[in-house]
């Protein structure tokens, strides 16, 4: 049985000066200390787990929420909503890939370039290069003598679809691939254009509310969350909480409204509140329990008879014996 292949690292190398990093201005100005701190937090969660990485869709995104929830418990007024909004601002910046976030993934260069120098000496790794992001000039600047395994990884990457475009070249000059290419085009299309509208049946089922939720967002919705949108429907979740949910992302006036508002959807998903009962059941205010002690009129009727008996007394008093 051979060994587990290590994954994530022991350690890190971390920047001098790192939270003087221009790009974490904006994020210390809008959320403090905790901006620049999410940010280091995540670089742990990176390096640690993947390695250079941070699966941020579905579960996942839900599960970095809360490792950053236990990195920050002890500070007070520190929500899950709050550090989603710290995420999306730091993404915001430029520390994290932007068309690699709206797929589900946290990484940057600076990530991936510290994962790279730090398992230099790794013989084995599983490096997903639809999402690399270094060139083959940048690794080689810090591996001069190409023998790093991603690298080399990297190159034979390459060769391999090189070497597949120069095959599917020479089938072109049969008659008989041509066909065949033909008819796998054709029921690839064919595929496509189905996916494609059982997808804009599921988005345009609802477009009204969908309509609504941008306006009074003031932003657009991608494709993937208006799909989520229609999932969530399909579960139950009332038009009464989407617009609900749509009016405090509104008053909280975060930076990236359609993040935030998808923040609050899957935290009403995961507590339960699909209808407009649930969210009463949620708002609804505790029995004021009464005062103990007398009423007014109680209490006004033991002073008249307090002070009856006080006048008495003091006649009594006052007569000579």
């Amino acid at each position: 049985m051979g060994r587990n292949r290590k994954v994530g690292l022991d350690w890190w190398p971390r920047d001098i000066g790192l939270y003087r990093d221009p790009k974490l201005r904006a994020a210390r100005q809008k959320f403090g200390v905790l901006g620049p701190y999410v940010y280091e937090c995540l670089l742990d969660i990176a390096y640690g787990d993947k390695g250079y990485y941070i699966a941020y869709s579905g579960e996942g995104r839900e599960d970095t929420l809360w490792q950053l929830r236990e990195y920050t418990a002890g500070l007070e007024n520190v929500t899950i909503e709050t550090l989603a909004a710290v995420v999306d601002q730091l993404v915001a910046s430029g520390l994290f890939h932007a068309a690699l976030y709206e797929r589900g993934f946290l990484t940057s260069k600076r990530i991936q370039m510290g994962y790279f120098i730090a398992t230099l000496g790794r013989n084995a790794q599983q490096i997903n290069f639809d999402i690399w992001l270094l060139s083959e000039d940048e690794m080689r600047e810090k591996n001069p003598s190409g023998k790093a395994f991603i690298l080399r990884s990297f190159i034979s990457r390459q060769e391999k679809g090189i070497s597949r475009q120069e095959i599917g070249i020479s089938r072109q000059e049969s008659t008989q691939s041509r066909e065949e290419q033909r008819t796998e085009e054709q029921r690839t299309v064919e595929d496509s254009r189905a996916e494609q509208t059982r997808e804009e049946k599921a988005v345009t089922a609802d477009s009204g509310l969908t309509t609504e939720l941008e306006e009074k967002l003031n932003c657009k919705f991608d494709h993937n969350f208006c799909l989520e949108l229609r999932r969530l429907q399909n579960k139950g979740m009332h038009r009464e909480v989407f617009l609900d949910t749509a009016r405090q992302t509104a008053e909280n006036a975060p930076r990236n409204p359609a993040g935030y508002f998808r923040t609050l959807l899957q935290n009403c998903e995961r507590d339960g509140i699909l209808t407009a009962e649930d969210m009463q059941k949620r708002a609804k205010p505790a029995p004021v329990q009464p005062a103990i002690g007398p009423s007014s009129e109680q209490l006004s009727a033991f002073d008249r008879e307090w002070y009856e008996r006080v006048k008495r007394y003091t006649r009594e008093k006052a007569v000579p014996s």
